[in-house]
């Protein structure tokens, strides 16, 4: 997640103590070494040639502490800055997860209709299969008429088992494709 960057003050006074700490290193090193490669003094060809090596020393630990600083003041600002950035990630995490929640609710709920229909569609099919041995006998007994009209009471109630097992797998379609568009936001 991108947020925006805070305290550029402080960022700016960190890049300025790095700065002044590279200058006064390198200022300390450079002058250094150039008064241990000059000849600045009688019996330097001694071997007391010791005097540039103090600038030397106090460049480097004059340099140093205002770069650390500098350097701290941007790991305060990166670490202030990828904490809000979490933060606004775990409300992103905390958002979509309420809605799954919600989404698998109304999936519930779909489902539950989903198994009353299929329920009712199973006690038409079983309705159905006890008429029709019922019609087969009265065929027997009855008249051509009569057994028409069985048969016909028979189709009927198994067309309206197949409805209702339409009716139940639309229903099941319907709660799908209602919840699965919701799982995204």
């Amino acid at each position: 997640m991108n947020v925006a960057q805070r305290y550029g003050g402080l960022r700016l006074v960190g890049w300025v103590l790095i700065i002044f700490g590279i200058l006064v290193l390198l200022g300390g090193v450079i002058g250094g070494i150039s008064l241990l490669s000059a000849r600045p003094y009688p019996g330097y060809e001694q071997g007391l040639n010791m005097i540039g090596w103090g600038p030397i020393l106090v460049g480097i630990l004059s340099g140093i502490p205002p770069i650390i600083m500098g350097s701290v003041l941007h790991l305060l600002t990166d670490v202030e800055q990828q904490s809000r950035s979490a933060i606004v990630l775990a409300e992103g995490s905390r958002k979509s997860s309420e809605a799954a929640v919600k989404n698998s609710e109304a999936l519930m709920k779909h489902t539950e209709t989903v198994m009353r229909n299929t329920e009712i569609a199973m006690r038409n099919s079983e309705s159905a299969l006890k008429a029709a041995p019922v019609a087969a006998v009265s065929a027997v007994n009855s008249t051509a008429s009569d057994v028409a009209t069985t048969a016909a009471n028979a189709a009927q109630n198994a067309a309206n088992a197949a409805t209702d097992a339409a009716n139940a797998a639309k229903s099941a379609v319907a709660g799908v494709t209602a919840a699965v568009p919701k799982l995204g936001r």
